[in-house]
Parts: structure tokens; sequence; C-alpha cells
């Protein structure tokens, strides 16, 4: 059976579509170790803005992690815990959060929005 990234658009609830699955390919092995309890993870999603990669990747005790990074890899990436929110998903990093729906990044510094850029799906991050 071929390994798949689940979107936003499959499956008829929130859980199907983020949930780990025997068909759910692997978090990327740099990506995982930056997880806490990141060991068997696996990829739920991940996009590309202009110059960053998002990916989000559920861990085998079934949280879920916004991992964001250029993508040039210039600088270490950040792991966060996300949520699961109607539409798309919500990271934290206080005092900033990241906000994913509707085809883009939304981020916010105390609540304020800072900036917002377009997504595109990735398959498979490097």
């Amino acid at each position: 059976m071929a390994s798949r990234v689940f979107s936003g658009s499959e499956g008829d609830s929130a859980d199907s579509r983020t949930k780990p699955s025997h068909t759910a390919p692997a978090c990327p092995d740099r990506i995982a170790g930056a997880i806490p309890s990141g060991d068997g993870a696996v990829l739920v999603e991940a996009f590309r803005t202009k110059n960053k990669q998002i990916t989000m990747c559920r861990t085998t005790g079934d949280e879920l992690y916004y991992y964001g990074e250029f993508s040039d890899q210039r600088e270490p990436g950040i792991a966060m815990r996300a949520s699961k929110k109607p539409g798309g998903y919500e990271a934290r990093n206080d005092p900033y959060s990241y906000r994913i729906k509707d085809g883009a990044v939304t981020i916010y510094r105390n609540g304020n929005r800072i900036g917002q850029e377009e997504l595109t799906p990735e398959p498979s991050p490097s």
C-alpha cells in the first residue's frame, strides 16, 4: 500500500485526518529527533512558504507538533506543541502563535497579527 500524507480535506472527522495510521509515512528523522518523544512519529501534513517549511507530525503518544524552519535550514528549526482547529492547526511559542488555515499560515504576537504567508502542500519534507 502506498504511503500518503493526510490533508485537511480527507476523512469525515478531524480525528480521522490527524491520527497516525499504518499508511502514514514516518516523520523525517531530523524532525522527529527535535520533537519530544518523537521516536516513531508520523507525518501528518507538510507545507512550504516562499522561504520556510512547516511539518506537522504526531507522536506515538498522540501529541501533535508543528516544526517550523527556513527551507534552506540555515538555522535550527523549532518544534512546538500544536492542536487541530476547525479547518487547520494552531501552534504556540509564547508570545507567538501560528495558525494554519485556508492555505495560509498567519503569525500573531501577543494576539496581534504580524504576518501571513501562503502555503503550498509539500508531499514529503526533506
